[in-house]
C-alpha cells in the first residue's frame, strides 16, 4: 500500500472533548512508524461523512480517529463513495466497540502499528433503513427500545461511560416495556421487548455483549430479543460485560439476514432504533446484513477476542461453563 494516501479524519469532541492528547499521542505514533498521511479535522455533525466521502473519491484510504460515532461516520462515508476506498480506525473514544468488531483493541499505539502494517480484508455490515427513508450502514449492532433511548439521552448530554451509566439508570427506572413485532426470514417474534439488538457485532455500551453470537463473516444477525423487568435488567448488565448472559430464559436469540422491527400495538409509544451509537429516529425499521460489504484495515488476528480470552479465560462467543 502507498502510504501516502492515508487520510486521518479526527474529531476534536471525542470522549466529551478530552481526546487531544491521545490524538497528538497518535500522530506520534504514525510519525515514529514513518507512515505518511495528512489529517483533516471534522467541524460539524455530519462533516466527518462528507469528507471521508470527498477524500475516497480523491482515492485516499480514509482513517477514523475518535469514538464509535466518528469511526460510523468515516465509515458511511467511504462506502457511499462508491470507490471501494480502504477504511480503517484509531479508537480513542468512550465505547470503542466499532474497532473492537474487527478486531482492533483501544490501544492507540496498536492502532497505528496496524495502519501502518497494512493488513485488510472485508468484513460483513448492516444497513438499516427506517420508514422515515433514513439510511445509515453499521459495524456493530442496531438496537431499539431501552438501549436505543439511552443512547439519545446520552448523546444529548455529556459525554463518556459515567454519562452513559447515569442515564441508564435515570431512564430504567421511567422505562415501560411494550410489545413489538419481529419478521426475520424464518421466524416471527411478537411479544414484551426491552430492547432488542440486531448485532452484526457482538458488542454496544463499551463492551457489552448482547451479540456475543454474532459473526462478522456469515452473512447474518444475530438478534438478542430482551425481556426482562427492571431490577432483573441492572443485574444482568455485569453478565454482558462478561459475556455469560447466555443461557437465559429472559433474552430470546434468533438468526437472520434480514429483519423487520416495529411497535405490535400502534397505540404504544414508538421505540427509537440507533445504530453504533447514532440515532436514526423511531422504527419501524428494516435491517438487511450485507456479506462480505466492505474492506477494512485490521490485525492479521482478532486482537480484541484475544484480549477478552486473556481477561476472561475464553472467547466471547464460548458457550458459558
Amino acid at each position: 500500500m502507498n502510504m501516502e494516501d492515508y487520510a486521518i479524519i479526527y474529531n476534536p469532541a471525542s470522549a466529551g472533548g478530552k481526546s487531544k492528547k491521545d490524538f497528538d499521542y497518535a500522530v506520534k505514533c504514525l510519525n515514529d512508524l514513518k507512515v505518511k498521511y495528512k489529517l483533516f479535522e471534522s467541524e460539524y455533525m455530519g462533516h466527518m461523512i462528507e469528507l471521508a466521502h470527498k477524500l475516497a473519491k480523491d482515492g485516499y484510504s480514509v482513517i477514523g480517529a475518535g469514538g464509535d460515532g466518528t469511526c460510523n461516520e468515516v465509515f458511511n462515508g467511504a462506502i457511499t463513495s462508491n470507490t471501494g476506498a480502504l477504511c480503517g480506525f484509531i479508537p480513542m473514544g468512550s465505547g470503542n466497540d466499532i474497532p473492537g468488531a474487527i478486531g482492533i483493541c483501544p490501544d492507540i499505539k496498536r492502532a497505528c502499528e496496524i495502519i501502518a502494517e497494512g493488513h485488510s480484508s472485508k468484513f460483513d455490515i448492516g444497513l438499516a433503513t427506517t420508514d422515515d427513508g433514513v439510511k445509515r450502514y453499521f459495524l456493530g449492532i442496531g438496537s431499539q427500545g431501552f438501549d436505543a433511548e439511552v443512547t439519545r439521552r446520552a448523546n444529548e448530554g455529556k459525554k463518556g461511560p459515567k454519562n452513559y451509566a447515569m442515564t441508564t439508570v435515570k431512564t430504567i427506572f421511567r422505562w415501560k416495556i411494550r410489545d413489538v413485532k419481529i419478521t426475520m426470514d424464518n421466524d416471527i417474534y411478537e411479544g414484551r421487548a426491552n430492547c432488542v439488538a440486531v448485532g452484526n457485532g457482538p458488542s454496544y455500551g463499551s463492551g457489552l455483549y448482547i451479540c456475543s453470537k454474532a459473526r462478522m463473516n456469515d452473512g447474518l444477525f444475530h438478534i438478542a430479543v430482551v425481556d426482562m423487568g427492571k431490577l432483573q435488567l441492572l443485574r444482568e448488565f455485569k453478565s454482558m460485560y462478561s459475556a455469560t448472559v447466555y443461557p437465559n430464559s429472559s433474552v430470546h436469540d434468533f438468526e437472520s439476514h434480514k429483519v423487520k422491527i416495529e411497535m405490535k400495538n400502534p397505540e404504544d409509544e414508538i421505540y427509537y432504533c440507533q445504530v453504533d451509537g447514532e440515532v436514526l429516529g423511531k422504527i419501524p425499521v428494516n435491517y438487511e446484513n450485507i456479506k462480505d460489504g466492505y474492506e477494512f484495515i485490521r490485525p492479521k488476528i482478532d486482537e480484541k477476542a484475544e484480549a477478552f480470552k486473556n481477561e476472561y479465560g475464553r472467547y466471547f462467543y464460548d458457550p458459558c461453563e
